[in-house]
């Protein structure tokens, strides 16, 4: 617990100066908390690197969902829809990870490549 809260403090002081400039109680309001939160959880509650994936899953799918909406809607896909339906996404990608992969991300790599490998090593 002391080790995790020892992470968790050294990355928000990194994340309040190169991010914020500045530390000052807006900049951690409820929708921050929330997506920290759903880092954690997509990613998986029992490693650093479930953080890692769950972080670049949160990041990175804002960026592909725009791009794919503006591809295929074209001008019917303003920032309102964006954001509406990367609400809509996120929250189903939750709820399926909480039901069927309670060990988030992690696990289901983890899964994979020694699946992988297992088929690597038998062919």
């Amino acid at each position: 617990f002391a080790i995790s809260s020892f992470i968790i403090g050294v990355a928000g002081v990194i994340w309040a100066f190169a991010y914020l400039r500045t530390v000052e109680p807006a900049g951690f309001d409820l929708d921050r908390s929330f997506q920290i939160l759903f880092i954690i959880i997509i990613g998986g509650l029992a490693s650093i690197r479930g953080a890692f994936l769950g972080a670049a899953l949160i990041v990175v799918f804002p960026l592909v969902l725009s791009r794919l909406g503006g591809f295929l809607l074209g001008d019917l896909f303003d920032s309102g829809v964006l954001d509406m339906s990367q609400r809509i996404v996120l929250g189903a990608l939750i709820i399926l990870f909480l039901i069927l992969e309670p060990d988030g991300l992690v696990a289901l790599w983890d899964r994979v490549r020694r699946r992988l490998s297992l088929a690597w090593q038998s062919s």
